[in-house]
């Protein structure tokens, strides 16, 4: 019997949509290609369904490309960009127009107490928002697999965020956050990773080489969609067809979509 054969004999059923349509491969959260190859974090693999492997193929490649472009300090990223045309080529493909309006202007950081002016990307697209809150949420889904050995049910309600170090006090918050919780480090500073799992309620935040921030919070039986002001979108495990959005990005109709009760 193949490893894989083995793994998905152990694990039958994909848990990243509720546990409903049986795992046919092997999905690695995080994702490898965010990664340089040498670089990458302790194995994490979960079993997947062909469609919530697909669902976030192009948002991960989103994220590979982001963490590479928006400005991060880990130098060990440069090296790659001559083999990151076929995820370029991914991202123009499943986000028409998004490169070009994430290239347009130039935006300010602060470096040492200071805005400088900064020719990197924009990512303050719809796009973007919402593709990684999903990978957050997703996230989150692996490490409840992970922890409790079943998949969250549908009826779970994940409430999503993230920054990243273009916003400098809104990341720098994150950061100390996790300065003060259990965890580490992983493949030379390039993913950090920490997370509560109480009762049903499980709370992860995660930093992607320095310069992506993730955080969820999963409610397995939530009794209503109270106190989301402070979230991005709440999004849920659905049979058959991955993550949807139950709420959307607060203040951002494009997103609109239809609220649960």
């Amino acid at each position: 019997m193949s490893t894989t054969e083995d793994f998905l004999r152990r694990h039958p059923l994909c848990c990243f949509c509720g546990g409903s349509e049986p795992a046919s491969t092997i999905d690695s959260q995080p994702a490898k290609i965010v990664f340089p190859d040498d670089l990458r974090p302790e194995e994490r693999e979960f079993p997947a369904c062909a469609s919530c492997t697909k669902q976030t193929s192009a948002d991960e490649a989103l994220l590979a490309l982001i963490c590479r472009l928006i400005g991060s300090p880990q130098r060990d990223l440069a090296p790659e960009f001559d083999r990151l045309r076929e995820t370029f080529t991914t991202v123009r493909q499943r986000f028409p127009g998004l490169l070009e309006r994430m290239g347009q202007g130039q935006i300010f950081i602060q470096r040492r107490g200071r805005l400088v002016r900064e020719g990197r990307i924009n990512v303050n697209q719809r796009e973007v928002h919402e593709s990684m809150c999903r990978i957050a949420a997703k996230l989150a889904l692996a490490i409840y697999y992970e922890s409790k050995g079943t998949p969250a049910p549908t009826t779970c309600r994940i409430k999503t965020l993230w920054t990243h170090c273009q916003n400098a006090a809104t990341f720098q918050q994150v950061t100390n956050t996790i300065r003060v919780n259990a965890g580490k480090w992983q493949g030379n500073k390039n993913f950090f990773l920490t997370f509560l799992l109480e009762g049903g309620m499980l709370a992860s935040m995660s930093i992607f080489h320095e310069a992506v921030a993730f955080i969820a919070l999963l409610q397995a039986a939530p009794s209503r969609l109270e106190g989301n002001e402070h979230w991005a979108f709440v999004m849920a495990p659905e049979a058959g067809s991955g993550i949807r959005i139950i709420r959307p990005r607060r203040g951002d109709p494009r997103t609109r979509t239809t609220v649960l009760r």
